[in-house]
């Protein structure tokens, strides 16, 4: 087939419309999500696993991302890890309109095609810490590369009080914090709480329960604990004995999927206000 100038120029112009469309699809998603890029920002040091210093004094934040302390294990690993990261010294930012409690800058930090952030939870040098509203919309990639982290036994994720758990033995780690591995069968929204439940038989087996504020923290990140539902996940808390084992989760960050979240089946096994 032979194209006419005519059929030239209008395939051109389509092409303009509707990159003009991406733009302001774009566009509007950074305005909403409170994101926006910035480049050529020089770093004077790194003060820890997850802050940097950047010109002007100002001080940068990793967003969903917390390293050691200072004192605790790993904390110079961490840090010394951001430092080889970022050895170029020029970084762009994905940076949050928000600030943190403390007037740092909140951003994902890319060294290039590196993102920072990233690498930092993939080999356990950092743990996942989401807060809305900027924690909204990276919490999907922090929560799956940190379980890649954790199911590597990288980092913090190496040390005993991070040892996976079959859910099926989680009653073995009753007063200890532990990291239970199993697959959501069902989710149970009570009056009270939520349960997510990897057993048959709820009043027996492992379950991970949200109260009033793990319910909210998910849905202020956009997340729905519904999306679980079917998936294989690392659940991370003190596992407590209440008719069976079970952790509280308090937020996202406590459970780590090892596939892909996604929408719920309609077909699910969800049910209300049995308890």
């Amino acid at each position: 087939m032979v194209r006419t100038h005519t059929d030239m120029i209008t395939h051109a112009k389509k092409l303009f419309i509707l990159s003009l469309l991406a733009l302001a699809v774009l566009a509007a998603f950074t305005d909403a999500a409170g994101i926006r890029p910035v480049g050529g920002e020089h770093i004077v040091r790194v003060i820890d696993g997850d802050t940097l210093e950047i010109s002007g004094g100002r001080r940068v934040r990793l967003l969903g991302v917390d390293a050691p302390e200072r004192g605790e294990a790993l904390f110079d690993l961490a840090a010394d890890r951001l430092r080889e990261l970022t050895a170029p010294g020029s970084i762009a930012l994905m940076l949050c309109d928000s600030r943190d409690d403390y007037g740092r800058l909140l951003a994902t930090v890319m060294a290039g095609e590196v993102n920072v952030n990233r690498v930092l939870l993939q080999e356990g040098m950092t743990l996942p810490m989401l807060i809305p509203p900027c924690g909204r919309v990276v919490a999907r990639e922090v929560l799956e590369a940190a379980a890649l982290g954790a199911m590597a036994g990288k980092g913090i994720y190496s040390q005993q009080e991070f040892a996976i758990v079959s859910h099926d033995k989680a009653w073995q780690r009753v007063g200890t914090r532990a990291v239970v591995r199993g697959k959501v069968l069902g989710l149970y929204r009570g009056r009270k709480a939520w349960h997510l439940n990897f057993g048959e038989d709820w009043k027996t087996d492992f379950t991970a329960v949200l109260f009033r504020d793990g319910q909210l923290r998910y849905r202020d990140l956009g997340l729905d604990p519904a999306d679980l539902v079917g998936s294989e996940v690392l659940v991370i808390g003190k596992v407590k004995e209440y008719n069976g084992p079970e952790i509280i989760i308090h937020g996202p960050d406590q459970i780590l999927p090892l596939e892909a979240m996604r929408k719920k089946d309609p077909k699910s096994k969800i049910q209300d206000n049995e308890r």
